[in-house]
């Protein structure tokens, strides 16, 4: 057996044709002297075992040895806590599906299922848009980055904010800050199971974004809630009249049969106690939304200017017996879809804008005067960023019913079925109009009190 030695340590070459390599230290405290330490492993070439043999004398140098065999069983230790902690981590659902099963859950009702599911599949798994629309083009993903392959456990601060960055929130800031709130919740959720310490769904830009377009809706003027409702389909003009003046939801107005109509009394009421449903591609009429917070209807007394509108419209319109739908389709008798209605309601209001447009011009051509601000601010209600949505009716119903009621928070609350006063005052508006009309009697409370007598 051939050996090879240098001042410190010893090399020698086995019967296999490997290197061992071993050597004896007597300076280290604690550490018998004339104890052999021998490599764990052989090595193919000589240079090798040298080598080794080096690095342990380094390690002595710097006072950081140990034994080989303590170092070796350290190392699987170290090596056995990263392979748990790496089971561990693939254990941790990702985002994707642990959103996915957030959104079986049983308290949801299937119309925010179906809206948490595309805001889930769109905005945060960046999934191609299936269709073409203000600020999403089919085919192409709607947001930059999606966090679906981010475990719940890994997801970080920065992740989120970059996630933020890369959403359309210049034309779609409702369904990008509707999607940032089901990402909190999706992430408080794993709060709660434990599976992380603190939600990292924290970015300051996202919570001052707006999360309903509604909000920002000013109310229509009377008198141009009618000349939209005249640009409405004959069967469906009334649908219009009833979210303007009594501030109903779209879904209510499209579930509403004869039998809510109390005509005969000495007050003319309407029942709201049910609303259309639409979900997976189905369309059904069940009970108001605010049932499971204890508000399951609603009885409101009709106005007397609107009660020949309905009468009307239950005379030539409504489908026959108690249950017959005021608004329905032709082809099955089935209520009305949300899109359906949304889209001849948006082109009402075109029309409307358009003869705006054309009574300026020939206002103009005719006496040289351009169009009053109030038209123009009119027009830009009813057309600009994508078009005035049917939900504004409601908030023009609602915004009149405070003014008229003298600011009563209460009445306005049962008129629209909120569930507390604070989201009733959210549907109230002071537009340019109604802020003239009170500097104007602020004016005149003013010249009364310093005219000289």
């Amino acid at each position: 057996m051939a050996e090879g030695r240098r001042p410190w340590g010893k090399v020698r070459r086995l019967p296999s044709g490997r290197y061992q390599a071993s050597y004896i230290i007597g300076s280290v405290r604690g550490v018998d002297p004339g104890i052999r330490y021998t490599a764990l492993q052989t090595f193919d070439a000589k240079g090798d075992a040298w080598g080794w043999l080096d690095r342990e004398r380094r390690l002595i140098d710097r006072g950081d040895w140990t034994p080989p065999i303590e170092r070796f069983h350290a190392a699987e230790e170290e090596r056995r806590r990263r392979q748990a902690a790496r089971e561990a981590a693939d254990a941790v659902p990702t985002i994707a599906v642990y959103g996915s099963r957030y959104l079986e859950r049983a308290d949801l009702a299937a119309t925010s299922r179906d809206r948490y599911r595309q805001l889930f599949r769109f905005y945060i798994l960046a999934e191609p848009a299936t269709l073409t629309r203000r600020g999403m083009t089919k085919g192409k993903p709607v947001a930059k980055r999606g966090l679906g392959e981010v475990r719940v456990s890994e997801l970080t601060r920065a992740d989120v904010r970059l996630w933020w960055q890369g959403l359309p929130v210049g034309v779609r800031e409702s369904s990008c800050r509707q999607a940032y709130d089901l990402l909190r919740a999706i992430m408080n959720s794993a709060v709660e199971a434990e599976l992380i310490d603190a939600n990292p769904v924290q970015v300051k830009a996202a919570t001052q974004a707006q999360a309903s377009r509604e909000r920002e809706t000013d109310p229509l003027p009377i008198d141009v809630l009618y000349a939209v409702a005249e640009q409405m389909p004959a069967p469906w003009r009334l649908g219009v009249l009833l979210g303007g003046v009594l501030g109903l939801r779209s879904g209510e107005v499209r579930a509403l049969q004869r039998r809510d109509f109390n005509l005969t009394g000495d007050i003319p009421t309407v029942k709201v106690h049910q609303s259309v449903k639409e979900a997976e591609g189905k369309i059904e009429i069940g009970p108001l939304k605010t049932a499971r917070k204890g508000i399951a209807s609603r009885t409101l007394p009709i106005p007397a200017a609107l009660v020949d509108d309905v009468k009307v419209h239950l005379r030539q319109y409504t489908q026959p017996g108690r249950t017959g739908l005021l608004f329905w389709r032709t082809r099955d008798g089935g209520p009305v879809r949300s899109a359906d209605w949304l889209r001849a309601f948006k082109k009402a209001c075109t029309n409307v804008a358009n003869r705006l447009e054309a009574d300026a011009a020939a206002h103009l051509a005719q006496t040289g005067e351009p169009e009053s601000d109030a038209s123009q601010r009119i027009r830009e209600l009813l057309t600009g960023r994508g078009g005035y949505v049917f939900h504004g009716t409601r908030v023009t119903g609602l915004t009149w019913a405070y003014r008229l009621s003298g600011g009563n928070l209460r009445a306005v609350q049962a008129i629209a079925g909120h569930t507390s006063p604070k989201m009733a005052l959210r549907y109230q508006r002071a537009e340019m109009d109604y802020l003239t009309t009170v500097a104007d009697n602020v004016s005149a409370m003013i010249e009364a009190s310093t005219r000289q007598p």
